[in-house]
């Protein structure tokens, strides 16, 4: 999915531990389709550098979205990652 969002939120970075012993910046955003206040929202996964930016609620973005899901321990997830971000907000 690749369109324009507003931010909702955004937590801070932290750092994960992959399996090959490298780490890797992770963080959270919520990003909201534009049209109102009840559209849709996604809660993403934003990895590498990308997650060292800094975006702030009411910023708009256009994101390129890639949904996928996990199985763990018999139990299936969501899992949406943020591909790509561009910022139109001047901060």
């Amino acid at each position: 999915m690749k369109t324009l969002f507003k931010v909702v939120a955004q937590q801070e970075p932290f750092t994960v531990n992959k399996s090959d012993g490298s780490t890797l910046n992770k963080c959270t955003i919520v990003l909201q389709e534009i049209g109102g206040k009840y559209e849709d929202s996604y809660v993403c996964s934003l990895l590498g550098n990308s997650a060292l930016c800094k975006f702030y609620p009411g910023d708009l973005v256009y994101a390129a979205l890639r949904f996928q899901h996990s199985e763990h321990q018999g139990k299936f997830y969501n899992e949406i990652t943020v591909q790509d971000i561009v910022s139109f907000s001047n901060h």
